[in-house]
């Protein structure tokens, strides 16, 4: 499966699942009001996943508005990282499949 990594600065790139532990060491090493999470999306299906310093995951498929975004918080970035590593790996009926709850959440 490919996927595409959002950086915190804003930038994209084709996504590996090395670069993930990169990912989120972003989110401790930048502050930056305009770009507070990283986000992989997976380029099959649209979906993604966004992720905050404050363990707020954001699921969504901008490609499909009769999809509303979904969140949770986890406590522990290895546990946000597994999520990425399952939609990474193209697992999208896996991620579906957890409790979410409505909207977007807070940071």
């Amino acid at each position: 499966m490919t996927f595409t990594v959002t950086h915190v600065d804003g930038s994209m790139d084709d996504g590996e699942d090395a670069d993930l532990d990169a990912l989120f060491a972003e989110l401790d090493t930048y502050a930056d009001a305009e770009h507070p999470d990283v986000a992989i999306s997976d380029d099959g299906t649209g979906w993604s996943l966004s992720a905050f310093s404050s363990g707020l995951v954001v699921l969504e498929n901008p490609e499909d508005r009769s999809n509303q975004p979904q969140h949770m918080r986890l406590p522990t970035r290895a546990e946000v990282r597994e999520l990425f590593a399952v939609l990474a790996r193209g697992e999208v009926d896996s991620v579906l499949g957890r409790e979410w709850n409505p909207g977007h959440g807070s940071r």
